[in-house]
């Protein structure tokens, strides 16, 4: 029996594009071959192959967002709209997504299973309903809050924050007891919220992203999208505090920030040590002239693919603990882990001096990575859905 799926994303699939859209088009990819699949979606789904896998499309014109063109307009905007929060920022900032998908569900077909992604569209969940409902998380908003109320500056911003975790814990909390089955993209993530949450990790393309000798030159690369509040964050830590400390003893020292619409924050840190190269095709080729590739993450949850490619590509990985999570990196071994610029400075400094120690990193990363092939993921989720279906 072929199982109807539908699956509603104000993200479109792309396999080209950013993280959450990579992991949609690979999930996808393995649910077509068992279950027909219809897509609605808020946006335009640019993927051909996503198109042409699919039983349908039905794209949504989305409104433009507005325009935030700094990293501290964008807390700005949050913590003002936090003050009179019913719920999470992630949820306000959906709305319109969920109204026009809301109203398309009209004609939506008829269906075995309903998959959701994202947690700014789970109230698109209807009170009454005959088939099972299942969203997947692939942040926890309630920890990236917590997080954000550690770093910030200012007893009122932290207050703000704060009172943003406590909303997005609540509204988590009604997630997890309204839908049928809650997926997150790791067991760090999934002991977070109450309930059994069923985890399907985010995978890599082993093949794209194929091994080649570490290079000698003391190159260093960031890749992800960049206009992401925790990758903002991250990258404008790193080279404001970590890698004046780098260069102090490897003067040729220099960091390729690789990724998709960077904000004007990341535009600004172009300079002698820093080129800033927006909306590659690929992120291959910077990683493969790379030495070395940082995860220095303060904020958010989940997996970060960028650190499986790096893996998969073997180079070596220096992260933070937040940078690292979900994925069982072993400090010393598989990567070097550093929560605090002096100690990540140093961690760098010996991946760019040390070939043994490079070389062993990559090594053990490239093992580590081929241990989430999406090709099993895929399997693994189309099975818990074909479950889900049959239920």
């Amino acid at each position: 029996m072929t199982h109807r799926v539908l699956w509603i994303s104000a993200e479109p699939p792309d396999a080209n594009g950013t993280g959450g859209q990579i992991r949609q088009a690979r999930l996808l990819d393995a649910l077509t071959k068992r279950s027909e699949v219809h897509l609605l979606v808020y946006g335009h789904v640019e993927d051909e192959a996503v198109r042409q896998r699919v039983a349908s499309v039905v794209d949504i014109d989305a409104a433009p967002h507005p325009v935030v063109t700094s990293l501290w307009q964008r807390r700005g905007r949050d913590l003002f709209n936090a003050l009179a929060a019913r719920f999470p920022s992630e949820v306000r900032a959906n709305l319109d997504a969920r109204l026009a998908l809301t109203a398309a569900l009209q004609n939506a077909p008829e269906v075995d299973v309903v998959l959701v992604e994202h947690l700014g569209l789970a109230p698109i969940l209807p009170a009454a309903r005959r088939t099972p409902w299942a969203i997947t998380l692939q942040n926890i908003a309630s920890e990236t809050a917590k997080q954000l109320a550690t770093v910030t500056t200012g007893r009122r911003q932290r207050w703000l924050f704060e009172r943003e975790q406590r909303t997005a814990a609540a509204f988590e909390r009604w997630v997890v007891q309204a839908y049928d089955t809650v997926f997150t993209v790791s067991p760090d993530d999934a002991a977070l919220l109450d309930g059994d949450p069923l985890v399907v990790p985010n995978g890599v393309d082993l093949q794209r992203f194929a091994p080649s000798p570490v290079p000698s030159n003391p190159s260093i690369v960031f890749t992800g999208h960049l206009a992401y509040l925790p990758n903002v964050d991250g990258v404008t830590w790193f080279c404001r505090e970590v890698l004046p400390r780098v260069r102090e003893q490897v003067p040729a020292a220099h960091v390729d920030i690789v990724g998709r619409i960077p904000v004007a924050d990341v535009r600004d840190l172009a300079g002698p040590a820093v080129d800033v190269h927006a909306d590659v095709e690929t992120v291959a080729p910077y990683l493969a002239s790379s030495r070395v590739a940082v995860i220095p993450l303060r904020l958010g949850s989940g997996t970060r693919l960028k650190a499986l490619e790096a893996g998969a590509a073997g180079r070596p990985v220096v992260g933070t603990t937040v940078g690292l999570a979900g994925v069982p990196w072993r400090d010393g071994v598989s990567a070097l882990i550093a929560d605090d610029a002096d100690s990540m400075a140093r961690a760098i400094v010996t991946v760019l001096t040390d070939d043994a120690i490079a070389n062993s990193l990559a090594s053990e990363g490239r093992t580590l990575a081929e241990q989430f092939d999406w090709e099993a993921i895929g399997e693994r989720f189309s099975d818990a859905v074909v479950r889900l279906a049959a239920t």
